[in-house]
């Protein structure tokens, strides 16, 4: 089996789709992705890069936020033919991440209004102690 390395890099509105490379170890792809993930992230331990490396060998995904505009997402593709399943074809859905978010602000809006009107119009504060 051939394993395929893909990055997806999120900066802010841009996204940068990349393919790292391949190998025929899943070990080695693996290591492959958290060699990516070391230079994305200068800060990470060793015991932290090891514990990528095995999870990239386990689950083959793995995805890493520096902050709410910086996004790094790794995945290890298994190829076994020349035609992928149709539930193997999709590396990356940034579009369902969106829709996620969206989804959460909008329940977060909704309970806040909910809450907002079981109250009975008093208005809480705390004293501002000079």
């Amino acid at each position: 089996m051939l394993y395929i390395i893909t990055k997806l890099i999120t900066e802010g509105q841009q996204k940068a789709f990349s393919i790292i490379g391949a190998s025929e170890d899943k070990k080695r792809a693996a290591a492959i992705a958290a060699d990516v993930y070391k230079d994305y992230n200068k800060n990470a331990s060793f015991q932290n890069i090891e514990m990528i490396t095995e999870w990239l060998a386990t689950r083959q995904t793995y995805s890493f936020r520096k902050d709410k505009d910086h996004r790094l997402q790794l995945a290890i593709t298994g190829l076994e033919g020349e035609v992928q399943p149709e539930d193997k074809q999709l590396v990356f859905s940034a579009a369902a991440e969106e829709e996620e978010l969206m989804r959460r602000v909008s329940q977060a809006l909704f309970e806040g209004k909910h809450a907002a009107e079981r109250s009975n119009g008093t208005v809480h504060s705390c004293p501002i102690e000079k």
